[in-house]
């Protein structure tokens, strides 16, 4: 059955009626955790049930429209802001301890998606790249090690030259596409995938190096760069030098960052962590302009006003559990401290990081 348009006052009423009649009966107490609703309204710092919510205001049993798309586009449309509930031990958490040891099957690409067995596995489910790396690599015609504070990573194919298509491509444009590289190295056959850590794209380059039949071949190497460096364990050049290079406009702010994300065989004289460093604050810098002193979360003005005259506000990576590492600006929210602290650690910080990302592609659409 097609739903009966209404006006948004109208749903905004039947929100109320809601909290008025229904929130509190016992049949609705912890309906968050009810796995038969999947999506709900956000409003107002409160979670409404969608389906509940638009039958309320058409009149319409739940019974006889559908959920999901049909009843979230009806409610977008009218200026709603929907969010899918987390379902607790049901949606496993994609976080990883570096050390710790994984079971690909069942700890890493079999709860999260991707390839089990290529080097390059790209989730198609969550924001994320798994590469695993290993001591055994070679025989296989990759070569991986650490260099200048950057992990040089063979990109994939094993017999003859390399493309810049599937996981070698999926890397090149993990940035634009809003995925972390999480990165894993083989302990041997049957013992698991001690993980390394998140990493960025610094950039790509091409050398010519012997494929599984030791046949010599040009292969694509990856410099990936440790999410989570300080700055100050870059060596910087003088500020000012560092401020000029900051575009003053904010749609050049916007070029410079999204070319910022486009990794190159450019510059590869210059460190890949220090690429990152530069590259990060050219998004960062567009990111705090076009917010224009308000919080991109609660659209509040920034708390207070740095000494330079600039409002406070915090860049916020929307597909990270950690902040830091190279990002679209499509996936990069300025935020304040206090929406910052709620997101990583509040009850309802899932939800305000949906949020804000569905406001955020809007924004950058």
């Amino acid at each position: 059955m097609a739903i009966k348009a209404v006006s948004k006052e109208r749903i905004d009423k039947a929100m109320l009626e809601f909290d008025h009649k229904f929130r509190s009966r016992r049949e609705w107490q912890g309906w968050e955790n009810n796995l038969a609703h999947r999506y709900a309204v956000h409003a107002g710092g409160e979670l409404y049930p969608a389906k509940k919510i638009v039958s309320l205001a058409t009149g319409i049993a739940v019974g006889e429209f559908s959920g999901g798309h049909p009843t979230n586009s009806y409610l977008e449309k009218r200026g709603f802001t929907i969010v899918e509930l987390p379902r607790g031990e049901c949606a496993p958490v994609l976080q990883f301890t570096p050390g710790a040891v994984y079971d690909r099957k069942t700890e890493i690409n079999g709860p999260f998606g991707g390839s089990l067995q290529n080097g390059i596995a790209a989730s198609a489910i969550y924001p994320a790249i798994f590469l695993f790396t290993g001591d055994s690599g070679e025989q296989y015609g990759y070569a991986d090690h650490w260099e200048d504070g950057a992990f040089f990573y063979t990109g994939q194919g094993q017999r003859g030259p390399m493309t810049l298509t599937r996981g070698n491509r999926a890397i090149a444009e993990h940035a634009n596409d809003g995925r972390a590289l999480h990165l894993f190295k083989s302990r041997g056959k049957g013992n698991g995938y001690a993980y390394v850590g998140e990493f960025s794209c610094a950039d790509m380059f091409q050398r010519t190096q012997p494929d599984v039949s030791g046949q010599a071949r040009t292969a694509i190497v990856f410099r990936l760069v440790p999410v989570g460096i300080p700055s100050g364990m870059i060596e910087d050049e003088e500020e000012d030098e560092e401020k000029a290079d900051l575009p003053d406009s904010l749609a050049a702010a916007r070029l410079a960052a999204l070319a910022a994300c486009k990794p190159g065989s450019d510059e590869l004289g210059q460190s890949a962590p220090r690429k990152i460093y530069q590259r990060s604050r050219k998004v960062a810098h567009y990111v705090l302009m076009r917010a224009q002193g308000e919080c991109e979360s609660c659209e509040r003005p920034a708390p207070f006003m740095k000494k330079d005259g600039r409002p406070y506000l915090e860049p916020h990576h929307v597909n990270r559990l950690s902040d830091g590492g190279l990002d679209h600006p499509r996936y990069v929210g300025a935020v304040c401290p206090s929406c910052h602290r709620e997101i990583h650690s509040g009850v309802h910080g899932a939800l305000v990081n949906e949020r804000l990302k569905q406001r955020l592609e809007v924004i950058e659409r």
